[in-house]
């Protein structure tokens, strides 16, 4: 038991390395859907779908659905990311740091990309833009562009912050950009791997009758939603073990191989109790409590064992004694006190005000069960 994550490392980092994964799930929910639901707008924008009249397609109840809840989605991504960016940079204070200064411009460029994107989510969901098709699918191209710029970014940080052979003739260049072959098919993971919780998200949200779509819309929008849903999962099961092992040094740790492995199987798990939660809708079934229910333990498996895999994978890159005696200088400091009362005091803010939203709307449509 003591070889495997986070049993294998000193306690303060075990402990901060728990801390990140949790926080990062709760991040990877808003996350998820900012970033396939982006995508699926874009395309419906690319397609003509948005502001279309006439008759309906069957995506029109999802694409309605994103129109109206994107906006919240992406302010609730960003909140939620705030605990994990704290971690991050306690876990991997010179690594993290280090690229970040090495882009410098093109890194900080993400902060006003996501202003832009904010407001053009408000833009694309504004009643003077509707039934103008044109309009609302350049707009939702914008936002997809703008999404997809800032996991990009992200991407390719992360893997300079794991490539110090880069670290010296990149800062001599003064190079903006970090060319790797691995940033397009690791972020074409992460879009894979957010499509299904996305999907299983909406899937919620149609059962629920969110944004007041009909019963008949949410029903025609059942089966090519989990056919999305279906392969995207199985896509991202197949990239996750090649992506994760590609930042694995050759001469990685019996623990630290032993730990991935485990975390895989979750992941595998979940892949097949996702698989196994979709399929009825697939067969054309309504959206029903059991089903979404294994779908979203899942889904939850899944994230657990793909983030457990991908830091032990980044501690077996860069962790060193050095590296571990800083987490224990830092969890001398009593931060987590004050980290710990004023995430009580954001949770239940946004508690409240989702409480307070959801009384003031008028009911929802029956669940159907």
């Amino acid at each position: 038991m003591d070889q495997i994550f986070p049993f294998n490392l000193p306690a303060p980092t075990a402990w901060y390395a728990v801390l990140y994964v949790v926080t990062l799930l709760l991040h990877i929910v808003f996350m998820s859907y900012v970033l396939a639901g982006s995508i699926m707008l874009g395309v419906a924008g690319i397609r003509g779908m948005l502001g279309r009249k006439g008759k309906p397609s069957d995506w029109s109840a999802v694409t309605t659905i994103l129109k109206d809840w994107m906006p919240f989605a992406l302010s609730a991504a960003i909140t939620a990311g705030i605990a994990p960016l704290l971690f991050v940079q306690i876990l991997y204070q010179q690594e993290f740091y280090t690229a970040n200064l090495l882009s410098f411009h093109r890194w900080m460029a993400i902060l006003p990309v996501l202003i832009v994107a904010f407001y053009l989510l408000y833009l694309l969901k504004a009643h003077r833009i509707e039934g103008k098709t044109a309009l609302q699918g350049i707009v939702a191209m914008l936002v997809m562009a703008c999404i997809l710029f800032v996991g990009w970014s992200w991407v390719e940080n992360h893997l300079l912050s794991l490539n110090r052979a880069a670290w010296a003739v990149r800062y001599e260049a003064q190079a903006m950009v970090y060319k790797d072959p691995a940033i397009l098919p690791r972020l074409g993971y992460w879009i894979a791997s957010a499509l299904p919780t996305a999907c299983l998200l909406l899937a919620w949200q149609l059962r629920a009758g969110a944004s007041g779509v009909a019963a008949e819309s949410a029903k025609r929008a059942t089966r090519p939603l989990a056919w999305l849903a279906l392969v995207s999962a199985v896509v991202a099961a197949a990239a996750a073990w090649p992506v994760i092992r590609s930042v694995l040094p050759a001469s990685g740790a019996p623990a630290a191989q032993t730990s991935i492995r485990i975390g895989m199987a979750i992941a595998g798990v979940g892949v097949l109790l996702q698989v196994a939660g979709w399929l009825p809708a697939r067969l054309g079934k309504p959206f029903r409590k059991a089903p979404l229910s294994l779908a979203s333990a899942g889904a939850a498996l899944f994230w657990l064992g793909v983030l457990m895999s991908r830091e032990v994978a980044r501690l077996s890159n860069i962790g060193s004694e050095a590296v571990f005696a800083r987490h224990e200088r830092v969890g001398t400091i009593a931060g987590f006190v004050i980290f710990l009362t004023f995430a009580v005091i954001g949770l239940g803010t946004i508690g409240w005000i989702i409480r307070s939203v959801a009384k003031a709307r008028p009911p929802a449509p029956a669940a159907r069960d």
